[in-house]
């Protein structure tokens, strides 16, 4: 008698396989999606209700640093929403991360006392790689700055000579040509000045101000400096390549290199009003308008449009600002947006003051100077549709990059929201946008820190910035 032979089917196992599969992908589904619920923003009412809050739209995103995901949220009619986007571009993570623009100071050896320090030079000592440690006696410097652009490009401008401390000393470090060193870097440099001398020269020109204009960057330069009267110009830089490619025009000990005392790179006028005595801000416009603020010698603020061509399209008085004999420049940030339709800065010194600027078709549908009376302080500022109420954001702690602030909120603190009347000042409502909990296996995270990491910026911060689409 014949046994019954057992047939095998696959389908079988593999159906069991797909089902164990679905419930299992169904299950980190839903612990995903759960423990990205708990760090959705929410919003918690103090004073008023939420419908305070109709006619506003404050946008964002929400990160962590050192992580690639973001949060992406948006506050209208005061109904929170959020997206959360996994995996996103680095140029998103970081664009409101880092600073992108900045200006740094550098003293450097006159180009006709090279040949006496290189004289004097010594060899004070060697590294284990190869590379010889100088030092030179020097009396005088020029001073230099460097502007690095957000796209990585870099303008270099001399700044005049100075004398220097008594028994000033300059300093060098000749590496080996197989060891590769930035052409910023390979020459003599002093880094040793006085007070008195380091006050002596304004730390940055530009004020910090860097926005798109055109299809390259624009700068502010705050004052009458350096043959540049202040107003707005169009920056141009070199890039490592480009650099590398100058011509070695001077020698450092016993090899040629690129002078550190070298210009390179233009700032070229775009627009510089004759009354200007201080320029404020520059910030680009959704309309392709370039707005000013600027002050005059009388202390009057004015904010003017621009368009492409460089000549002005609207010009508005807004107030007189008292300046202290000892400032040497108004204190002024441009706050994060949420439509680059409106520019709001705000003006710190014995008064503290907010500037509101709503632009289309190249004309101000509104500008205002409004006093900041209860010193707020506010690190965003969000306008109604009306334009007749305004929303003030103020968070926890606060980074500036070069002086475009980035709201920082760590967890449980949240920003604190007050929503006021522009005409009369009174506060109509006092809330709170929380970031929400930590997630459910968020142990893995604060072994790194990172739940103390995150930081909330605006949409707009990135063209502020000067980061190019």
């Amino acid at each position: 008698m014949k046994g019954t032979r057992k047939r095998f089917r696959p389908w079988a196992g593999l159906a069991v396989l797909a089902a164990a599969a679905l419930v299992l992908w169904g299950g980190v589904s839903l612990w995903l999606q759960s423990g990205w619920r708990t760090i959705v923003p929410t919003l918690h009412d103090q004073i008023g209700d939420a419908s305070q809050l109709e006619g506003f739209t404050l946008s964002g995103q929400m990160g962590w640093n050192g992580h690639e995901d973001l949060l992406h949220f948006a506050l209208e009619d005061g109904t929170v929403r959020a997206e959360m986007q996994l995996d996103a571009p680095q140029k998103a993570v970081n664009a409101g991360r880092y600073d992108r623009f900045a200006v740094s100071r550098i003293c450097v050896v006159p180009p006709e006392d090279r040949d006496v320090v290189n004289e004097a030079a010594t060899i004070t000592g060697s590294g284990s790689d190869g590379s010889r440690f100088l030092s030179a006696p020097l009396e005088r410097v020029l001073r230099m700055y460097i502007l690095r652009l957000p796209d990585g490009t870099v303008i270099r401008l001399a700044a005049g000579e100075a004398p220097t401390d008594d028994y000033a000393t300059a300093y060098a470090t000749l590496v080996p040509e197989s060891v590769y060193i930035s052409d910023l870097n390979s020459d003599y440099r002093w880094a040793d000045g006085s007070q008195s001398f380091e006050t002596s020269w304004p730390y940055d020109p530009t004020g910090g101000s860097c926005f798109t204009l055109g299809a390259g960057y624009g700068v502010c330069w705050e004052k009458d400096f350096l043959g540049r009267a202040p107003g707005l110009y169009r920056a141009d830089g070199l890039t490592d390549d480009e650099i590398s490619a100058l011509p070695r025009d001077g020698v450092l000990y016993d090899r040629e290199v690129l002078c550190a005392s070298t210009e390179f790179g233009t700032l070229e006028p775009f627009y510089c009003p004759e009354d200007a005595e201080e320029a404020l801000a520059g910030a680009s416009m959704a309309d392709g308008s370039t707005l000013l603020l600027y002050r005059t010698a009388d202390g009057m603020v004015c904010a003017d449009l621009v368009n492409a061509a460089g000549s002005r399209t609207d010009h508005r008085e807004l107030g007189t600002l008292e300046v202290g004999s000892d400032a040497l420049f108004t204190d002024t940030t441009l706050l994060p947006r949420t439509t680059d339709g409106e520019a709001f800065l705000r003006i710190n010194g014995e008064t503290n003051w907010l500037v509101l600027l709503r632009a289309e078709k190249g004309a101000f549908t509104m500008a205002e100077l409004v006093e900041d009376k209860d010193l707020v302080l506010p690190d965003a500022v969000v306008l109604n549709e009306a334009g007749d109420k305004i929303l003030l954001a103020k968070g926890a702690s606060v980074q500036y990059l070069s002086r475009n602030s980035q709201v920082v909120s760590p967890s449980g603190n949240g920003i604190e929201l007050r929503v006021c009347e522009l005409d009369t000042g009174h506060m109509t409502y006092l809330g709170c946008l929380q970031t929400g909990s930590e997630r459910d296996w968020a142990r893995w995270y604060q072994t790194r820190n990172l739940h103390a990491d995150r930081f909330i910026t605006f949409d707009t911060l990135q063209k502020d910035g000067g980061l190019l689409p």
